[in-house]
């Protein structure tokens, strides 16, 4: 299994999962989902509060990978290109939204 932090920002994926291990949902870099798992004990949820837990790990594990976008323009000293580009403070409010599933 290759070390993601070794490869180019640009070829990985974020992962996130609900605080009790029954969802899991990978997003690669530019924002597409590249796979949700869902542990059995997942079934036994409602359509929606399941719906809702992979879309609130959808969305921490985008915003994972677009602030280590940013980040690294910030690095490069690109700040015209981060504007309207997601903060840490996006990505800690949608942490915190999974954490309270």
């Amino acid at each position: 299994m290759t070390d993601e932090s070794s490869l180019p920002l640009s070829e990985r994926s974020f992962t996130a999962s609900t605080p009790d291990g029954l969802v899991f949902v990978r997003v690669a870099v530019r924002g597409h989902v590249l796979g949700v798992q869902l542990e059995p004990g997942a079934m036994r949820r409602a359509g929606h509060e399941l719906a809702e837990r992979i879309m609130a790990c959808a969305d921490v594990a985008y915003l994972q990978g677009q602030v280590a976008v940013r980040r690294e323009w910030e690095r490069a000293r690109m700040f015209d290109a981060v504007a309207g580009m997601p903060t840490e403070s996006d990505l800690a409010a949608a942490s915190e939204r999974l954490s309270r599933l």
